[in-house]
């Protein structure tokens, strides 16, 4: 077993259990959260990737850099590759709202049907049909009737811990958003500054997966696939978008269709106002 590589925020340390999935063990030190994953899942922030995943999970894994110990396995450390953004903001906005329909195509047919992309997708509210289901469906709609740079703040509140699943469809849709107004910030002569701390404050709970992810999101540090989707986006290589786009809608059961569908509509939303190109 060999680590093919290591988050850059990562922190030395004991880390304890947390949750346990097919390609991805979640340590915790009670405040921060670190995963072991295989190549599939790829880099991240707080990931550590390795060659060969293990199909039992330790108890305890500890972080003591250049060297991490898996149990009773140690393993050496090498030095970070970081993703470089250089490759994957476009900073034409009418190019970019263009390529953005790439995403949808390929979301149109894979997205999850119980995620949150009725959204983009009207059609899918045919698939929420318990009392809990419909209810869902009636507050994301009343919530996300429009956006607006003015009224994202309020989105984000009203959707923090909306739904359900280890993270609720709800704080995927304000990762989404986070990302989305970190990439119009770098691309547009305006400050988010502001509007992306208010979105953030309104979005982390208790979950400590979804405060992870909201975190890294509101940092604008990046996961692999979402990464490489960007960089596809900004080369319009077409292949290059269908694949990481399907990689991301794969990701947990609804948590990737919801991101994607909230950084969607966050884009286009802001950049359709004309104030703000």
């Amino acid at each position: 077993m060999r680590i093919l590589n290591f988050g850059d925020c990562i922190k030395n340390g004991k880390y304890i259990l947390h949750s346990k999935f097919k390609s991805v063990h979640n340590y915790t030190n009670n405040f921060e959260l670190i995963s072991l994953v295989s190549t599939k899942i790829g880099t991240g922030p707080n990931n550590i990737v390795l060659n060969n995943f293990p199909l039992q999970a330790e108890q305890i894994l500890t972080i003591s850099n250049p060297t991490i110990s898996i149990g009773n396995t140690a393993l050496h450390i090498d030095p970070i590759e970081l993703l470089s953004k250089e490759y994957i903001y476009l900073n034409n906005v009418s190019v970019l709202l263009s390529r953005i329909k790439l995403i949808l195509n390929e979301l149109s047919d894979n997205i999850s049907l119980m995620s949150l992309g009725f959204l983009l997708f009207p059609d899918n509210e045919i698939f929420f049909n318990s009392i809990f289901e419909k209810a869902l469906l009636a507050h994301v709609k009343k919530t996300v009737q429009e956006i607006s740079l003015e009224n994202i703040p309020t989105i984000a509140r009203n959707m923090k811990g909306v739904g359900i699943g280890l993270t609720p469809s709800g704080d995927d849709f304000n990762c989404g958003i986070l990302y989305a107004l970190n990439y119009l910030k770098e691309i547009n002569n305006n400050n988010f500054f502001d509007i992306i701390e208010e979105c953030y404050q309104n979005s982390i709970g208790n979950n400590l997966i979804s405060n992870t992810f909201l975190k890294f999101a509101y940092s604008n540090k990046y996961y692999e696939n979402f990464y490489q989707l960007l960089k596809a986006l900004k080369l319009n290589e077409i292949k290059a978008i269908s694949h990481y786009a399907n990689k991301i809608i794969g990701s947990g059961h609804t948590s990737g269709s919801d991101m994607l569908t909230g950084f969607i509509l966050t884009i286009k939303g802001v950049l359709n106002d004309k104030k703000y190109c």
